[in-house]
C-alpha cells in the first residue's frame, strides 16, 4: 500500500501469481472504504473490512456477501480502478493518467540506460526517515544537488569528508543532463582522516557494500561515477520531478518528495544497503545512515528558513553561480512544464 499526499489518496501495487507487477486504486468499489491498510504484506485476495467485499490479485470482483440482495449487480464492471504501472530497476512507478502521454522508458530516456544493471536489488534492508518539511519541494531537491553550500553548513558533519583542502569551495565534480533528468557527481577527500569510530566504520565499509566490493570504476554502469575519476564521492540523480536516488561507494539511497501545499512537503529518505551478515555489519550500516540522517537535519532546516523568507516576501529572487548548474537546470525545466 502507498499513501500518495500530494493527491491525498492511497494505491495498491501487488505481485500478480503470473509474477506482474499492477496497480490499483485502493478503493472498495462497494462504498470506497480502503482494502489495505499495511504498508506491505503477503496476501491471496483482498478483503473489504467494511462489509467483506473481496477481489483476486488482479483486481478482479470474486465474491460479494448476500450477493442476490443487491439490484442487477454486475460483477464484471466492479473490478479495482487500475493505475498505470511500470519497474526501472526495481523501483516502482504510477502514472495517474489512465492512458499516460509517454511510458516510462520513453520519460527516462538516456537516463534510465546510463544506470541500467547497477545492483539496487542488493540493497533489500532498508531503513526509512519521514517527516513533513515547511518548505516547497524544489528548494529541498535544489539543497541536494549542489555541495556549494558544504563547507559551510556541513562544517561540524560531513564538509571534510566530501570537500577538504583540494576541494574548499564545494565545486562539483561533473554533471549530467538527460532531458529533465540530471547526476550531480561530487567528489570526496582521499586525504581525509576519520574520527576514531568513524575509522572503524569506513575501514569495513565494503564488507556489506550492495555493489559487492567492486570499485569506483570497473563493474559498474556508465551513468555511476561518469568520469570514473578516484575522486568520486557519490552522485546525486534526480528523476524529475521528485525522485532522487543518491549512489555512492558501496549503498545507496532515495528522497522522494511529495508536495502537499506551496510550502509544505512530505519528505522521505530511505537508505538501502546488503543485508548484515555479521554484527560488525550492522554496526557499519547504523553509522552510516546516522551520519546521512544528521547531515540532512541541517539541510532541512536550512530549507524551512528560506522558505520563512519567501513567505515574508523578502526574497524574490534567487542568484545562481556556476556550480549551481542543477539548479538553474531545475528551474529552466520547471518553467518549461508550467509554460507547455
Amino acid at each position: 500500500m502507498r499513501d500518495v499526499p500530494t493527491f491525498d489518496l492511497s494505491l495498491i501495487f501487488v505481485r500478480g501469481k503470473d509474477g506482474q507487477i499492477r496497480g490499483f486504486f485502493n478503493a472498495c468499489r462497494h462504498r470506497g472504504n480502503h482494502l489495505c491498510v499495511e504498508n506491505s504484506g503477503n496476501l491471496r485476495a483482498f478483503t473489504c473490512k467494511f462489509h467483506g467485499w473481496s477481489y483476486n490479485l488482479h483486481g478482479e470482483l470474486a465474491g460479494v456477501p448476500d450477493e442476490e440482495s443487491f439490484f442487477d449487480l454486475n460483477k464484471s464492471q466492479l473490478n479495482l480502478i487500475p493505475v498505470s504501472t511500470d519497474m526501472w530497476q526495481g523501483f516502482i512507478f504510477f502514472n495517474l493518467e489512465s492512458e499516460p502521454d509517454q511510458s516510462l522508458e520513453q520519460h527516462l530516456g538516456e537516463f534510465g540506460e546510463a544506470l541500467a544493471g547497477y545492483p539496487f536489488h542488493e540493497g533489500s534492508a532498508r531503513y526509512q526517515f519521514r517527516g513533513e518539511i515547511k518548505a516547497n519541494w524544489k528548494s529541498m531537491v535544489d539543497s541536494f544537488t549542489e555541495i556549494y553550500h558544504v563547507p559551510f553548513l556541513h562544517k561540524c558533519s560531513i564538509s571534510d569528508t566530501l570537500a577538504g583542502p583540494e576541494n574548499p569551495l564545494g565545486r562539483l565534480l561533473d554533471i549530467r543532463l538527460y532531458g529533465p533528468h540530471k547526476t550531480s557527481s561530487i567528489t570526496s577527500n582521499k586525504n581525509y582522516k576519520p574520527w576514531p569510530v568513524q575509522g572503524i566504520a569506513y575501514e569495513f565499509a565494503q564488507s556489506g557494500a550492495v555493489t559487492g566490493g567492486q570499485g569506483t570504476k570497473e563493474g559498474l554502469p556508465p551513468g555511476v561515477n561518469p568520469t570514473k575519476k578516484d575522486d568520486w564521492g557519490l552522485d546525486v540523480n534526480v528523476i524529475f520531478p521528485t525522485f532522487l536516488p543518491v549512489i555512492g561507494p558501496g549503498m545507496y539511497f532515495t528522497h522522494q518528495m511529495w508536495p502537499v501545499a506551496v510550502d509544505r512537503t512530505v519528505w522521505e529518505m530511505t537508505g538501502f544497503v546488503a543485508p548484515a551478515r555479521t554484527a560488525a555489519d550492522r554496526f557499519i550500516q547504523e553509522y552510516f545512515l546516522v551520519e546521512l540522517r544528521d547531515a540532512v537535519l541541517e539541510d532541512m532546516n536550512t530549507v524551512e528558513r528560506v522558505q520563512s523568507s519567501i513567505n515574508a516576501g523578502v526574497i524574490n529572487e534567487f542568484h545562481y553561480q556556476d556550480n549551481e548548474i542543477a539548479l538553474r537546470h531545475q528551474n529552466h525545466v520547471v518553467n518549461k512544464c508550467l509554460n507547455t
